[in-house]
């Protein structure tokens, strides 16, 4: 009875951590991402999938001596696999958030902003703003705004410009700098 109770209570964290998943795509086909500057709930949950994968290879083995194997060797199988997938989704997108307000603190305007350098800076901005509920935020540009520069050490946010931007009505703000061609409006609605 006690091995139907572990794989009844595993299969029911198999439907959690599915519904998991789907919740947070189906917020981005919404343009609706979570996010916090303290912790990455993304990563969180990359790593409950593993601790879930080594719980499931302990329960289901049937032989005592199985299940050591598993606890001991199941590390050696499992690390390396979320190390690879550490690399390939979290490492090179190591994104800052900058939050700008409004002149009457009626909008607040998130800034995510990140770069990469290979003999040419190429910087890279997302535009957020704040949903009703607090770490959810909805993105405004569909694709991230890119400018490269060249032997330049200047920030990303002095790039974009955003200490200097400028709001319009509360509803939109524009960036200018001598780095950008253009000036960049977005509308806050």
């Amino acid at each position: 009875m006690k091995y139907k109770n572990n794989r009844s209570i595993l299969k029911m964290l198999a439907i959690i951590l599915l519904s998991i998943d789907l919740f947070f795509y189906l917020l981005a086909l919404k343009s609706l991402y979570v996010f916090s500057s303290k912790v990455s709930i993304y990563l969180l949950i990359f790593v409950l999938h593993f601790i879930y994968l080594y719980i499931v290879l302990i329960t289901v083995s049937k032989t005592k001596e199985s299940k050591v194997f598993w606890g001991v060797i199941g590390p050696f199988f499992i690390v390396p696999i979320a190390i690879v997938g550490w690399f390939i989704f979290f490492y090179n997108d190591k994104v800052d958030y900058y939050y700008l307000s409004s002149p009457n603190s009626t909008q607040k305007l998130i800034i995510g902003y990140s770069n990469w350098s290979l003999g040419e800076t190429n910087h890279y901005y997302d535009f957020y703003r704040q949903t009703g509920f607090p770490l959810v935020k909805k993105r405004l540009n569909h694709e991230s705004l890119h400018v490269m520069t060249q032997n330049t050490d200047t920030s990303d946010l002095n790039v974009l410009g955003a200490h200097d931007a400028q709001w319009e009505n509360e509803k939109a703000v524009t960036f200018t700098s001598p780095y950008l061609n253009k000036k960049v409006t977005l509308n806050l609605k």
